[in-house]
């Protein structure tokens, strides 16, 4: 049995789901404005940092906003371009992906501005991203495909990860999205992917080095057959594992997935009846993780 870093899925998903669990924050968080929206938190010395820019940041000791001029999308995403590039040549934010992501204060509300991808966390910006958990049986017993990233990845580096995920870029769609990370990762024509809808959404919200990180989660799940081997195609994934629900439970709790994907394959074993409703901790599950 691998050393426990959670005593029990419940504490995994409220390390994860801070916002839901009310787990202390470790430093005191500043709100980020855009117009009537606030849409981000940034940490005292991220907003320190912007002070250099006070054309395009007012401060207070409440929050921060920001206003491009003229105030339009487009200026906004050009201004905050800027801001970050100058950043990230400093090294204050680190991973440039050069992936732009779109910010709005709703899933599918209006856009109000895109950012780099990297740089979300730092403004502690709600993103979001789109997962899959794959099932397949072996010996008549439930299995789950789990990924585990590669060494190079600039983010949870060989941690272990859901069959398929990633972050929903501009101008991409939750299904563009999935069907997009499902050939890149794992190999999945979109034949296989015909006729799976959406699950439901689950949010995460936990502290990390560069600041907060948010994110919205659209989940989906997909049976395997049993012959099945998942072909990485985009060099982000180091291997592919088929555990028994024993196994994945038992990573769970040693720490060993990314506490996003830890609270997807827990929302996924909650949909196929492992932790039944008489369990003290099923409401909580349910509930910690809701957007």
């Amino acid at each position: 049995m691998k050393p426990r870093r959670h005593a029990d899925l419940a504490a995994l998903v409220r390390t994860a789901c801070t916002h839901a669990s009310h787990l202390d924050r470790e430093v005191p968080l500043v709100p980020f404005e855009v117009g009537e929206h606030t849409l981000g938190w940034l940490r005292p010395s991220f907003a320190n940092a912007l002070e250099r820019w006070p054309h395009w940041f007012a401060f207070s000791p409440e929050r921060v906003r920001f206003a491009a001029t003229p105030d339009t999308v487009e200026e906004r995403t050009d201004a905050l371009a800027q801001v970050t590039r100058a950043l990230a040549a400093e090294g204050v934010i680190l991973g440039w992906r050069d992936e732009t992501v779109s910010v709005s204060h709703h899933y599918a509300a209006p856009e109000m501005l895109r950012i780099e991808r990297a740089a979300t966390r730092a403004f502690g910006m709600m993103a979001y991203g789109a997962h899959l958990t794959g099932f397949t049986r072996r010996g008549g017993e439930l299995h789950l495909w789990i990924a585990r990233r590669s060494s190079a990845k600039g983010v949870d580096p060989d941690q272990l990860d859901n069959l398929v995920g990633g972050r929903i870029a501009s101008g991409y769609t939750v299904e563009e999205t999935i069907r997009k990370e499902a050939w890149e990762e794992a190999g999945l024509a979109p034949a296989m992917l015909a006729g799976v809808p959406c699950a439901g959404a689950l949010r995460v919200e936990y502290g990390v080095p560069e600041g907060l990180h948010r994110e919205i989660l659209f989940v989906h799940d997909l049976w395997l057959p049993e012959d099945f081997r998942p072909r990485n195609t985009d060099g982000e994934v180091a291997a592919h594992y088929c555990l028994s629900v024993p196994e994945t439970i038992e990573a769970l709790l040693a720490g060993e997935f990314t506490p996003d994907a830890g609270v997807v394959t827990v929302d996924a074993l909650l949909r196929q009846g492992i932790v039944a409703p008489e369990d003290p901790d099923y409401l909580d599950l349910v509930r910690l993780s809701r957007p």
